[in-house]
């Protein structure tokens, strides 16, 4: 069976416990999606499709670097997706927050073709997630004359990347939920117990405070669809580690 036949059996399996398709971090799964959306005659390519695009975790997972490199590859012309224009790629490719697509964008900028170059340019100055290695690429480039290194720095110094966000709405309408009495630690909004699902943050936001308090929840948000839920309580431990990922997860789930 391949990956992507598992990959199917498994979102089936999920939807009996209410679950979304997991998302994607496997380069060897995301490989098989690739070839699948390749072979335009493919009864299963508008899924896999949609799986690329919307399903494939972005950051440093090692699916995102085969991603990145396919949509490199497609921005390039060395391939072509009949859905997928070089506009869209570098849409996609700004979605990606980090790792390997902040290399494809340098790649772009630096390898001299003017009008993929100032595209990429123009993705990469709204990208905040750079590692050193990135911001050493950017500096040569800079100290070997290139326009667009300059211009990217000079919108980094300008704060473009937050300047340039759209606005905040000026009126934010809210409704309390009252987590607990006392003390609201990150390991009931994420249990220790349950700390294998954690990578699953879709199946572990299922273990949030108690099953009664996400229905109550989910009825303040039935009854009140124009406010957006503030979860209180008198006060608050803050967990270390992973709890602390984890419990601000489920909440924004």
């Amino acid at each position: 069976m391949s990956l992507f036949s598992e990959y199917l059996k498994e979102i089936e399996s999920r939807k009996d416990s209410g679950l979304n398709p997991k998302p994607i971090d496997s380069a060897n799964l995301l490989r098989e999606i690739i070839a699948i959306i390749e072979n335009d005659e493919g009864p299963e390519r508008d899924l896999a499709l949609k799986f690329f695009i919307f399903n494939t975790l972005p950051g440093t997972t090692s699916a995102a670097e085969e991603k990145a490199r396919f949509l490199k590859q497609v921005i390039l012309e060395e391939k072509t997706v009949a859905e997928v224009s070089t506009d869209y790629a570098f849409e996609i490719l700004s979605h990606m927050k980090g790792g390997p697509s902040i290399c494809v964008l340098l790649d772009l900028i630096l390898a001299g073709r003017s009008a993929i170059a100032q595209k990429a340019a123009d993705v990469l100055k709204t990208q905040v997630f750079l590692y050193d290695a990135d911001l050493a690429r950017l500096k040569t480039a800079f100290e070997q004359g290139n326009p667009l290194a300059k211009e990217v720095l000079e919108s980094y110094s300008r704060a473009e990347f937050y300047t340039r966000l759209p606005n905040i709405d000026k009126e934010i309408k809210v409704v309390t939920f009252i987590g607990t009495e006392g003390d609201l630690s990150t390991d009931l909004l994420s249990p220790g117990p349950q700390a294998h699902s954690r990578a699953d943050r879709e199946l572990h936001g299922k273990c949030m405070i108690s099953e009664e308090a996400q229905l109550e929840i989910q009825r303040l948000q039935a009854l009140h669809p124009d406010k957006q839920v503030m979860l209180v309580a008198e006060k608050g431990t803050m967990g270390v580690g992973s709890s602390r990922m984890s419990g601000v997860n489920n909440v924004a789930l």
